[in-house]
């Protein structure tokens, strides 16, 4: 996943794109998922390939001029990524674009980073990214198991409490992440949302020796098995986490040294979760949810 400094928060525009046509109440979109990140198929100006559904992206669309030939850019920010490549951003001239095989209006302006190292991992064709903007739009189910993206106008229409796990409020900051809290076994800290992530989880020493002490994370170094999770009163099976040292060298959060346990791709292909943005809420569905159906 990536994250990028200020600059992209300063860039950020609201969307013109929508992934719902007028008059339309449901919208069925098939994903590939690879490595556990939902992408969707798109063509730029003709050129056909894949983009990410990422939610931490500030802006409707952050193109990978890397892999799509655009209009000349003007240079616009420098930013780091999670991972720590350095990415330059360059604003353009929004080409023609469509999503899925329908129209995708876009802002006038859009902009683009230098993504060859995001194409290692999802192919020559990786495109970029479609953000926050559009997906608040309207309330929306990830269900990576099935490989499906559905797209509703009003969450009443189709969602029954028979399939509602539970629920939980968020809080939205700077980094356009969705926030709120888990318990992890008897340690509390704040939890995010990212469909860009694997799955993250920033420890301090002591909270992770504590966690070690307690059962809830094993094995490693590298990715552990975080269990004992628990969220808005609802328990979770075990889920693998890379392990980052909050304030630590791979730590390039602008948040500080605090423990955060960022949940991602390897949580999402277990658990499908609706998406409301406009409610600030986050509903978990069972697996046999009537929604889920096509």
């Amino acid at each position: 996943m990536v994250k990028l400094a200020a600059i992209l928060m300063l860039l950020a525009t609201s969307a013109s794109a929508q992934l719902l046509e007028n008059g339309q109440d449901r919208r069925e979109i098939d994903l590939q998922v690879i490595d556990g990140r939902a992408l969707v198929a798109v063509a730029i100006d003709g050129q056909s390939g894949l983009m990410m559904i990422d939610n931490g992206t500030p802006q409707a669309v952050m193109l990978n001029r890397d892999a799509v030939t655009l209009s000349a850019g003007q240079e616009v920010g420098r930013g780091v990524a999670a991972s720590g490549q350095s990415v330059v951003v360059d604003l353009h001239e929004a080409p023609v674009m469509t999503v899925a095989g329908r129209p995708f209006a876009l802002p006038e302006r859009v902009t683009s980073g230098n993504f060859a190292f995001v194409e290692e991992g999802f192919g020559a064709g990786f495109m970029g990214f479609i953000g926050s903007p559009v997906l608040s739009e309207a309330p929306f189910l990830l269900d990576l198991s099935r490989k499906r993206m559905v797209v509703m106008r009003s969450v009443s229409l189709d969602l029954i409490q028979a399939d509602v796990r539970g629920r939980i409020f968020f809080s939205i900051w700077n980094d356009s992440l969705p926030t709120s809290v888990v318990e992890v076994g008897r340690t509390a800290m704040l939890v995010d949302f990212d469909t860009g992530d694997s799955g993250t989880l920033y420890l301090r020493d002591a909270t992770r020796a504590a966690l070690v002490a307690g059962g809830n994370l094993c094995c490693g170094p590298g990715i552990m098995e975080l269990s004992g999770l628990r969220i808005g009163g609802v328990d979770f099976s075990p889920t693998p986490v890379r392990v980052v040292q909050a304030g630590g060298p791979e730590d390039f959060r602008r948040t500080g040294a605090s423990d955060n346990l960022r949940l991602g791709a390897s949580f999402l292909m277990q658990n499908p979760v609706l998406w409301d943005f406009a409610s600030r809420e986050l509903v978990f569905l069972t697996s046999t949810a009537t929604v889920l159906a096509p």
